[in-house]
């Protein structure tokens, strides 16, 4: 399964400055990531990218000149996609702890629907160069999507906590899945996170853990 096989390409997306994404340029970021699994950076070509998106080469060049810019707007969209989604998923959640678990969960789905069986062995640069040069834009995604939940684990601990340590432990972990693959029971703890780390909390803390509604108004 490839990094925008959950994306619905049969509408438009949004790109950083909230502008429109043309349905066809979604086909070809589509096309030019599956052929990219296939076919390795290198040998990839702009005729490879108009097979495997169904474009004609008159569409792909309207948008892109070259095989480094088709892509250059991949790594960009594949990372926005993330960002975006995990900004949203929190902003549904008021609840402290509530919007840990959504982003906790999102995260997991993430990685595990949208990036390609045997990431490094088939394209092992493009993708490494990816995760490496976007890994500050995706921890400050997590960071910012758990600034309400940071908020609340302060007033526990009367002290402030290393959010942007934590954001990116939380990232690399996430990573870390795509080298060894995580088992059910790896997403089960990884997804049961927020509860043991609030009970941990309230337990060194000597609270009384916070009822969700008490959470929400904090």
């Amino acid at each position: 399964m490839n990094l925008l096989s959950a994306l619905n390409t049969s509408t438009e997306g949004v790109d950083r400055d909230g502008a429109m994404i043309p349905r066809s340029v979604l086909k070809i970021l589509d096309g030019a990531l599956s052929a990219l699994i296939t076919r390795g950076a290198r040998r990839l070509s702009m005729s490879d990218i108009c097979d495997a998106s169904g474009v004609s080469r008159g569409t792909l060049y309207r948008y892109f000149s070259t095989k480094d810019e088709v892509l250059a707007a991949v790594s960009e969209f594949v990372s926005l996609s993330f960002e975006n989604g995990v900004r949203q998923v929190a902003a549904a959640e008021s609840d402290p702890m509530e919007r840990f678990r959504a982003v906790m969960r999102f995260y997991s789905k993430y990685t595990h629907d949208r990036t390609p069986d045997r990431v490094f062995e088939v394209e092992p640069g493009f993708h490494l160069d990816f995760f490496r040069s976007h890994f500050k834009r995706h921890k400050a995604a997590v960071e910012s999507a758990l600034d309400l939940t940071f908020d609340y684990i302060d007033t526990l601990l009367d002290a402030p906590v290393n959010r942007d340590g934590v954001a990116e432990a939380l990232v690399r972990l996430q990573l870390s899945t795509l080298v060894v693959p995580g088992s059910d029971d790896w997403t089960k703890i990884w997804d049961s996170v927020p509860e043991v780390l609030e009970r941990w909390i309230v337990i060194l803390a000597g609270r009384t853990p916070a009822k969700k509604e008490q959470r929400s108004c904090l």
